[in-house]
Parts: C-alpha cells; sequence; structure tokens
C-alpha cells in the first residue's frame, strides 16, 4: 500500500501524526498533550500550546481563521497565533493555549447567576466581532456557511427532503416555506456584519469566573447579525431536553436568562422584518441539524430532538420565540 493510500486508511491517525510533529517543533512531547472537543477539526492542548489540525485535505478553512484572527478586535480574545501550516495534506495552526475550558463544558455546574452573566458576556463578544469593518473581513470570511442556505430555493429543497422523509406535514412544509419566503424578501434591507457563525458555549473559553475568548471562526460569514443572534436566543429560549422534568428553579432561573436574552436582543429585533431575519436563521439552523441527524442510527426517535421540535414549533409561528417576540412587539 502507498503512503498515499495508508494515509486515507487511517485518517484518525495521520492527524494526530500532523499534530505530533508540530508539537515537536516547540519541545513539546506529544505523548503528555491531551485532545479537546471540536467536530470539524481536531484539537490537541499541552505545553502552553493548542494546535488544531484539519480534518480532511484540501480544506483551507485554518489558514483563512488564522488570518481573520489578524483583525479581530482584542475584546474578543481570541488566542495568539503561532504558526500555520500544511503537513501531508492536512492544514494546521498553532496557537498560545489559555488557561480556560469550554464554556458548555462548565454550563451544567453553573447557577442561574453566572448562566446569566456568562451569556451575557458570550454576546459581549460576539458583538465585537460585529464591530469588525465589513470590507476588511469580506476577504478573510467564509464564501458561505454550511449551516444556511445560499438560496431561498436551496433552503425550500432541505424542507422538501424533510417533507418526503414523512418529517413534516404538508401544512408544516408550507407554513416554513412561506416564513422562509418573507426571511429572503427580508434580506436586501439588511446590513451585513462579520458573524462569528457557529455561536455557541461550545466554542467559548470560561475560566470560572468569566468568558475570555470566543474560539473557532471556521465558520464565520458576512450576513446579518441575526444569524448570530439566532445562536443567543436559541440559548435562552430552546425547548428543554424532551422527557426532562424541569424544578421550579430551574423555570424560574430560565425565565431570568429569557429575560436578560430579550434586552440584549431588543436593539436588532425592532421591526417585522428583523423578526422575519431571525425566524428565517432559526428555520434554516434546524433544518440543517435534523437532516444531520436523520442520517445517524435511531431516527424512528426523531420527534424527540430539539431540531424537530423546533421546526414544527416553528410552522405555528414564533415556536419557541414567541415570548422574546411578543416582549419586544
Amino acid at each position: 500500500m502507498m503512503d498515499s493510500e495508508r494515509d486515507a486508511a487511517r485518517p484518525a491517525e495521520v492527524t494526530a501524526s500532523v499534530a505530533a510533529e508540530v508539537f515537536q517543533r516547540y519541545g513539546v512531547d506529544f505523548s503528555r498533550t491531551r485532545r479537546a472537543g471540536g467536530w470539524t477539526n481536531a484539537t490537541w492542548l499541552g505545553g502552553g500550546l493548542a494546535v488544531r489540525v484539519a480534518g480532511a485535505s484540501g480544506s483551507c478553512d485554518l489558514s483563512r481563521e488564522a488570518e481573520l484572527a489578524a483583525v479581530l478586535p482584542p475584546d474578543v480574545g481570541y488566542p495568539r497565533v503561532l504558526d500555520t501550516g500544511t503537513i501531508r495534506g492536512l492544514q494546521w495552526v498553532a496557537s498560545a493555549e489559555i488557561a480556560a475550558g469550554s464554556l458548555d463544558d462548565a454550563w451544567p455546574g453553573l447557577d442561574w447567576d453566572r448562566r446569566v452573566e456568562a451569556t451575557r458576556q458570550l454576546w459581549a463578544k460576539a458583538a465585537a466581532v460585529h464591530s469588525v469593518d465589513p470590507a476588511t473581513a469580506a476577504p478573510l470570511a467564509r464564501p458561505r456557511n454550511p449551516f444556511y442556505a445560499s438560496s431561498l430555493d436551496e433552503a425550500k429543497d432541505g424542507l422538501l427532503r424533510l417533507r418526503a422523509a414523512d418529517v413534516l406535514t404538508d401544512g408544516e412544509l408550507d407554513r416554513l416555506c412561506r416564513a422562509l419566503e418573507r426571511h429572503w424578501a427580508a434580506l436586501p434591507g439588511a446590513s451585513h456584519v462579520l458573524n462569528h457563525g457557529d455561536l455557541s458555549p461550545v466554542n467559548a473559553l470560561w475560566n470560572g469566573t468569566e468568558v475570555v475568548s470566543l474560539l473557532d471562526f471556521e465558520f464565520a460569514v458576512l450576513a446579518p447579525v441575526h444569524l448570530d443572534l439566532n445562536e443567543l436566543v436559541k440559548l435562552a429560549f430552546a425547548p428543554p431536553e424532551y422527557g426532562m422534568t424541569v424544578s421550579a428553579r430551574d423555570e424560574a432561573g430560565r425565565r431570568r436568562l429569557q429575560a436578560s436574552v430579550t434586552e440584549l436582543a431588543r436593539p436588532i429585533l425592532r421591526t417585522a422584518a428583523d423578526a422575519d431575519l431571525l425566524i428565517g436563521h432559526s428555520i434554516q439552523l434546524e433544518t440543517w441539524g435534523l437532516e444531520r441527524e436523520l442520517a445517524k442510527p435511531g431516527r424512528e426517535a426523531f420527534r424527540t430532538w430539539e431540531p424537530y421540535r423546533m421546526l414544527v414549533a416553528l410552522a405555528d409561528g414564533g415556536g419557541y420565540y414567541t415570548p422574546l417576540l411578543r416582549a419586544l412587539r
């Protein structure tokens, strides 16, 4: 078997070998590093370094992100990039490790006071991203974000596939398509800013007291700010896990988080068109997520999944975002 064939047969081993070579350049023993989270790229931490390796050859996302990092405001907290390169066809980037962990991992252990504050800090870092001059960001942002469609027809096609799979009813399909039509009608009047593109606690670092960094800009894209806002709103308003009993204390905490996010969204959601932009981004993101989950085993349980529950609720109007939209109306 040729070297290239072996590389294709053992992608995890190849990725790890690339990371090991990068750590060796900095005098760090790879056996003493640890894997971090991430589903598109592989990341290792150790010796004061964070090394990310592309999950597939030919990807330019990491080099693009390294260039974008140079124009991000300091308030974003993006780690200092040390070097980038390509080994065996896989891009890599080495940056200074930040002494903090994933906000997503910390979230279950935070009380509601800290969850509310962490959410506000997460949005403050996103707002710093939004402040980047669009003309400066344009050559460095992704041409498109894969979670969102590039045309109305493409967005509807995703819903049509869900209808063909008997996941959506005819009525749900019709109402969601009409919401997408309103979204696309509102797009020409919306200003575009640099969006993180995957604004989630998974991509934020928490040092125990505050959000110190926003990471992973591989899906950064120029779009209406409603794209990032949708992720923030979803954090507060998405339904609890299916079948989970929510205590009175947690329900009160959720209402406080929702009130905080409502105030953060108020300057953006000022018109009916703004609401259409938010809902359209939500429909596209949940369509992408639901199709991705349906490709896995166990699809018979799809009615319990968050993307499905979000979509069918959106088909009836504002869905789980109705309290937010009513409060702002």
